[in-house]
């Protein structure tokens, strides 16, 4: 599936986009509005499915290594969603200033093993950070994915990467 299968309107782009669940890792495209935000899409767009177009699906099976299954059109449910991962966002990443910081942590979301950096308060503690965050996917930035279990599929990185809050287990690095 090389060419479209869609048509873009005038006030629409289509952005390659990789979601991993608990089962396989998908990557396609996401058509939204030209104006949105893709590296918060989860907590502000997505309704209950995710379309990804032009869709390429690889089942991450316990047993043997698989070519990816391809479709058209393929909607997937918000909370199987563990990681989204744009391949090209194109959006500024946030400015630290006195009242947020970066800092490295490292995450474990089903199988995936996530590096990067979240921001935060320098006076709230990671614990406290998690405890009053409300959405559904924590943003992490400048990050590096790896499938433990699946060592073949090497890792894949981006600047903008949201992980779901309550699959997670966090440390800071």
């Amino acid at each position: 599936m090389t060419q479209r299968s869609y048509t873009l309107g005038p006030d629409e782009k289509a952005t390659a986009v990789m979601i991993g669940t608990s089962s396989t890792l998908v990557w396609g495209e996401l058509v939204t509005k030209e104006q949105a935000r893709i590296g918060a899409y989860l907590n502000t767009l997505a309704e209950d499915f995710v379309p990804l177009h032009n869709a390429k699906i690889l089942f991450l099976a316990p047993t043997q290594q698989s070519p990816p299954v391809e479709r058209s059109m393929l909607f997937v449910k918000l909370e199987e969603v563990l990681l989204f991962l744009p391949m090209s966002s194109g959006e500024p990443l946030p400015e630290e200033t006195h009242v947020r910081r970066y800092e490295p942590v490292e995450a474990i979301v089903g199988s995936f093993h996530i590096e990067g950096t979240i921001v935060k308060s320098p006076v709230a503690s990671l614990l406290n950070m998690l405890l009053v965050t409300r959405e559904a996917y924590l943003t992490m930035y400048t990050a590096t994915v790896r499938h433990v279990a699946k060592p073949w599929l090497g890792t894949f990185s981006g600047d903008i990467l949201q992980i779901r809050h309550d699959k997670l287990l966090l440390t800071a690095s």
